[in-house]
Order: C-alpha cells, then sequence, then structure tokens
C-alpha cells in the first residue's frame, strides 16, 4: 500500500473514530501481544519482557489497549511499558532513547483506546517490555492491538462509504 498525503485513509480513520466512541468496533481484528510466562514481582523497577509479537497480516495498527488485571487505577499508574516497534523503533522515548510509560498515563483509567496509525507488514516483529513500580503485589499485564488487516480494508472502505450515505 503506497502512503501518500492522504495517509491515513479516510476509512482508517473513520475506524479509529469507530473505536474511540463505540469500543472494539473500529477494528477488524483484535491482536493479543503475548502473555508474560510469570506474574512480575513486587519490587519496584523489576521487568518481564513478553514473547515478541510476530504479524501474521499486513495491515494498519489503528490503536492499543494495555491493562493490568487488577484494574485499579493504583495498578495502572504502577505498570509501565515500553514498545518497540520493527526497525528497533522506541514508541515511548525520552528524547535520547527508549523509555517506559505508566498504563495509566496512555490508556487512562478506563477503556479508553490509544489511537495510533502504524503500518505493518507480515513479519515485522513488535516487543514489549514490563515494568511495575508496586512494592506490595505482582503485576500481570497485557497489551491489545486494534487492527485492520490489507485483506479487510475493502470491506471497511465499504462500510465507511455507506456511513456516509445515511442521515446523520
Amino acid at each position: 500500500m503506497q502512503q501518500n498525503a492522504d495517509y491515513p485513509l479516510p476509512a482508517i480513520q473513520w475506524a479509529q473514530q469507530q473505536l474511540s466512541q463505540y469500543g472494539r468496533i473500529g477494528a477488524t481484528r483484535l491482536i493479543k501481544v503475548p502473555d508474560i510466562a510469570i506474574a512480575i514481582p513486587a519490587v519496584p523497577g523489576s521487568t518481564s519482557a513478553a514473547p515478541p509479537l510476530v504479524w501474521r497480516d499486513a495491515g494498519t495498527v489503528i490503536a492499543m489497549y494495555g491493562q493490568e488485571r487488577a484494574g485499579t487505577v493504583a495498578k495502572f499508574a504502577q505498570t509501565e511499558f515500553r514498545l518497540v516497534l520493527t526497525g528497533d523503533v522506541d514508541f515511548v522515548s525520552n528524547g535520547n532513547t527508549g523509555d517506559f510509560a505508566p498504563l495509566l498515563a496512555v490508556v487512562g483509567p478506563n477503556v479508553n483506546w490509544f489511537p495510533m496509525t502504524r503500518r505493518v507488514a507480515r513479519g515485522d516483529n513488535w516487543a514489549v517490555t514490563w515494568r511495575t513500580q508496586d512494592a506490595l503485589a505482582t503485576a500481570f499485564p497485557t497489551m491489545l492491538f486494534a487492527f485492520i488487516a490489507d485483506t479487510d480494508l475493502a470491506r471497511v472502505e465499504r462500510d465507511y462509504d455507506q456511513s456516509k450515505s445515511r442521515p446523520q
């Protein structure tokens, strides 16, 4: 898919809007980062790398959601992630190098998808490393990506065109 001045495509932007307003319906698939083997110990600064996420299909990632399974605001604030995209590109940076960001700062205390527009190719590898700042309880975080595969794009564009013809 060629990128141009209209990237992201209007249909992709529409799907992101659907996702932010109504939940998962903007995506055609949810891709889950593989789980860490064991919970992160309750030692501030402890890290655990998830197995790499290898993209099976080409497409566009339209949003991300991360959660610590305890689900409390405190756990969201104390559980951090570092996401390294294909080509050693850090999603979070401190200006000099890749860094960690608390889930609370990115996805908030509710089920808020963080919009992003990132092309992926079949075989691309993304790496997630988790870090805890909690001294009282272990952490077992998870991350999902809302995804539109290139093979699903024609259907999304058709849905987008139909939505424009409906009365508001």
